[in-house]
Formats: C-alpha cells, structure tokens, sequence
C-alpha cells in the first residue's frame, strides 16, 4: 500500500498480516472531507491504527498525530513504517479503550476491528474529542450496525453528519457539537 497524498505521497508502507487496510479511495475521502474543517491545532488520534497507514496519511497533511495500538507485533510495523520515513511515532502501545490522556484530539479515526461492539468505543472517542472535532468511524456494512440509533441510545453530545459506502466498507462522519 502506498500514501496518497501531501509530503509522503506515494511511500510503501508495510501493512501487518492481522490487519485489514483501509483503501485508498477511503483514506483520500476522509481527508478530502476533512477539508472542509478548520482545525486550529489539527490534533489526530488513530485508534486501532493497525499499520498506521491513516495516521500517516494525517502527517503527510500536516497533522499532529498520535497512534493507538494494542498488539505489540503490529506495533512493530507501525515503528518500522514511521523509521522508513524518517519519522517518529507518537505510539502507545495499550488498549485503546483503557487509554487515558487530557490530550483533546480534533479527529479521531476508528476503524476497530470490525466484530467489536461500538458503543464503548464511540464513548471512549467522543471522552477524546475537542469541542467542534470529528470521529470517522469504519465499519463493515454487513454487520447492519445503525450508528444514529447507538448515539441516541448513548445521548452523547454529537451529530452523524454523513455516511458514505466504499464496498463493503461504511464510513460514519460523527461531529460533537
């Protein structure tokens, strides 16, 4: 797989046997639809980062980035992915849900694995989320998950802006507002 756009457009980037990579017609609609925010401190937490290919994809626009992974052989990767680079990782290394920081994150990408149960994970990110940020969330639009149906039942402060399909995968815009 390789970056789609901004500094590191068109680097190779390892993605771990574990994990399922967001494509790239994905990763270029997320950060096109990210455009139209404006983001003083374009703070970007990838949860469940897998091979980092998002969280790269956000430096390589200008984003200041911090990485969440539980496994600590994809963690590997990750590290190698940024050193490739010339980079360091902003990686923790727990389990996303248990992540505990006062960092507050303009954009949250979560793309879980896809059999998790949502709502702790929407709760965990929204806890994260800046005043007027964004959560995008990725799932499998096989598993009929209804993310306006979690929110209301969660009564969280934040809005599904849109959803978009890419195949078999959904794509969720959530904006706390």
């Amino acid at each position: 797989m390789y970056l789609t756009a901004g500094q590191y457009k068109g680097h190779k980037i390892q993605v771990p046997n574990n994990v399922k990579p967001t494509l790239s017609k994905v990763r270029e609609s997320v950060f096109n639809i990210l455009l139209q925010y404006n983001f003083s401190d374009k703070k970007f937490l990838n949860m469940f980062s897998g091979s980092a290919i998002m969280g790269l994809e956000a430096i390589s626009r200008k984003y200041d980035t911090t990485e969440l992974e539980i496994n600590p052989k994809t963690a590997t990767i990750i590290k190698n992915n940024y050193k490739n680079l010339k980079l360091t990782p902003n990686l923790i290394i727990c389990d996303c849900l248990k992540y505990q920081t006062n960092e507050k994150y303009d954009v949250i990408y979560v793309d879980p694995p896809w059999d998790m149960d949502y709502k702790p994970i929407i709760l965990k990110a929204y806890e994260l989320l800046k005043e007027d940020g964004v959560i995008i969330l990725e799932y499998d639009k096989t598993k009929n998950i209804d993310i306006q149906a979690i929110l209301d039942e969660l009564n969280i402060d934040i809005n599904l802006v849109k959803s978009k399909k890419y195949g078999r995968c959904l794509l969720a815009i959530l904006r706390k507002h």
